[in-house]
């Protein structure tokens, strides 16, 4: 079964981007409707391309952006999260890599992206070389939701399930620190005014220090 789990921006009661199972809901605000209304526009932002020097976190970047942000509504750039665990080369050619996979979607206000949807895939990528010496992900084996998310969890970890559920399941900091730097990275490479990124119902925070 593929999970499909979403991130609840529009509910003032949800206190971080903690991991939000379920099926995907529309904003709920007066706040969120608007955004979502907007979110449909043509983008005024380009798209998003990994801008850094790791082959196996661009291949899954890609993916990410490519396969999970298309079941969001359309904003002005989906800009995706990629915080690897783990790696094993595997069969038959293929590389297996552990972690957490965030999909999170942003409008433009001013020098602000504000995310206005997104959320998380923990799982294994299969990924495979190409030709050029980089990596294609085959498939991304997602942890399931409900009350099969700790069985499935154990199940596509393995023996990195300890690793994974004490040191990167639920971690804030280290999500928002690989956050700012992938979102600074499109920022840098994009020549784009913009420094700062914000949440629903959160200060914004800054990309770059002063």
């Amino acid at each position: 079964m593929k999970m499909s789990v979403k991130f609840l921006v529009a509910m003032v009661a949800v206190v971080s981007f903690g991991y939000a199972a379920g099926n995907f809901k529309q904003l709920g605000s007066s706040e969120g409707e608007a955004v979502a209304e907007s979110s449909v526009e043509s983008s005024r932002l380009p798209a998003y391309s990994y801008a850094g020097n790791d082959s196996m976190e661009a291949a899954i970047s890609a993916y990410v952006v490519d396969e999970f942000g298309k079941h969001y509504a359309k904003s002005d750039v989906t800009i995706p999260i990629v915080n690897i665990l783990a790696v094993k080369p595997a069969k038959f050619g293929e590389t297996l890599v552990w972690g957490s996979f965030w999909v999170l979607n942003y409008e433009l206000r001013g020098n602000t992206l504000f995310c206005v949807s997104g959320g998380e895939y923990p799982g294994v990528a299969h990924l495979k070389k190409t030709g050029d010496g980089g990596y294609v992900v085959k498939r991304v084996d997602v942890v399931e939701d409900g009350s099969r998310y700790v069985k499935s969890a154990k199940k596509i970890f393995g023996k990195h399930y300890d690793d994974w559920e004490k040191n990167m399941s639920g971690n804030d900091a280290l999500r928002e620190s690989k956050r700012a730097e992938m979102i600074g990275d499109y920022v840098k490479a994009n020549d784009l005014f913009v420094t700062m990124y914000q949440d629903y119902g959160w200060d914004a925070k800054q990309l770059f220090a002063k």
